[in-house]
């Protein structure tokens, strides 16, 4: 059986200390018993239970015989672990845990989904909704990279990135996967078939399954030493290909092209691995919700169409009933009896509806402060835009930016 080093304990404590300041990511050390002796995770009550519901601590117990190999672990909840036991001189048993971190097959929403289903009361899911808000993201390519760090301080031994198994913890969560998800031949041939399988449920406008939702940006190979304008180019490359999708769906040419523009714009002033899944996820909402649009407005008129389509357009710019109308081609009067009869809302409230989805965008993805976002979306004054993002979405949007864990750098 495979012993730990000696001076093991003393190397843990130092590691600790590095992944959290690299990549603010937890570690946590149990006895065989399951007792923990110690975290560094700043949550330690709601990651425990994350850790405990998710079904990987039971995973990672089972392995206790199997000594000598990290595990990379994603449970029921959506969230990933990395889990190792030691054994060591004096005969005792250590579980060492690093997490949780989001993975490139889940997602926060997921994860707060899952939770729900578990009955959690509004004072709970507004707990957890800010504590999965501080959960970092880990770049896939630096995943197996800590799995192997870790075992080199416990066992003083370099181990290969492909020996370090991934499993996904419950019965339900394989059978899916193996249903849905391809089985290429190389990463290259997985990403392809993920990007591919991600652009057909657009053109659908519909949402990807739990283990198609994810995407970073890691297609294609340009050789750069900059990996962040690596993750950049990918991510324009897939923009560009979900707008054309967007376009062949009957979305309106300029619309759609606004649209890219503006996300590439987003992309562009990323600064961390951290935003990178905020940015893409809503990138590709929004686009979804203008294809689902524009295949639900079979009875719409080309008015109340190009009127919606206009205002999509032009959100950041100062609008009038009155402007709209005559872009349109129709009265002011007709258009807004128009509108508010097929669409089901007044024409201003449409208006207000899509700048509040895209300040959502702005507070997650950007570094502006809230009075600068206020302004370029024609909110005018702080506190009304304070009140009306309040009204719309129960938290202002300093909260709402806290709440959600705005701007976190990861490795």
């Amino acid at each position: 059986m495979k012993l730990a080093r000696p001076d093991v304990e003393y190397r843990l404590n130092d590691l600790q200390g590095m992944v959290y300041a690299a990549c603010r990511l937890g570690a946590w050390c149990f006895s065989v018993q399951k007792k923990l002796f110690f975290t560094t995770s700043p949550h330690e009550q709601e990651y425990h239970m994350l850790l405990q519901s998710g079904g990987c601590l039971d995973a990672a117990m089972e392995k206790k015989n199997y000594p000598g190999l990290p595990c990379i672990m994603t449970g029921e909840l959506g969230l990933g672990w990395i889990a190792e036991w030691v054994h060591l001189q004096n005969g005792g048993h250590l579980l060492v845990i690093l997490g949780p971190m989001v993975l490139k097959n889940s997602s926060i929403e997921e994860s707060l989904q899952r939770l729900d289903q578990k009955g959690l009361s509004q004072h709970l899911r507004r707990d957890y909704m800010k504590v999965l808000g501080d959960v970092p993201y880990v770049h896939s390519e630096s995943i197996k990279n800590i799995a192997s760090m870790l075992h080199f301080i416990c066992y003083e031994e370099n181990l290969g990135r492909d020996s370090i198994p991934y499993e996904a913890i419950g019965q339900a969560i394989k059978e899916k996967a193996k249903e849905e998800l391809p089985a290429p031949e190389n990463d290259f041939a997985r990403q392809v078939a993920h990007e591919e399988m991600m652009l057909r449920c657009l053109s659908e406008g519909r949402a990807p399954s739990a283990y198609d939702n994810s995407y970073g940006g890691e297609v294609q190979d340009f050789h750069l030493k900059d990996s962040m304008r690596q993750v950049k180019d990918n991510l324009i490359v897939f923009t560009a290909l979900c707008a054309r999708t967007a376009i062949r769906s009957g979305v309106n040419l300029n619309a759609a092209k606004t649209r890219e523009s503006e996300w590439v714009r987003q992309i562009e002033e990323l600064r961390g691995f951290g935003a990178v899944s905020r940015v893409v996820q809503s990138m590709y909402r929004d686009f979804q919700q203008m294809i689902r649009q524009t295949l639900e407005a079979d009875g719409l008129s080309k008015a109340v169409r190009d009127a919606r389509d206009y205002i999509r357009m032009n959100y950041t710019k100062s609008l009038s009933a009155e402007e709209i109308a005559r872009h349109c081609g129709y009265t002011e009067y007709y258009l807004t009896r128009k509108f508010a009869k097929e669409m089901g809302m007044k024409l201003t409230d449409y208006i207000r509806s899509v700048r509040l989805d895209a300040a959502k965008v702005m507070l997650l993805t950007s570094e502006k402060d809230i009075q600068q976002i206020s302004e370029e979306l024609q909110f005018g004054s702080r506190s009304y835009f304070d009140r009306v993002f309040r009204q719309e979405i129960g938290l202002s949007p300093k909260q709402f930016r806290e709440t959600r864990g705005q701007g976190k750098e990861t490795i």
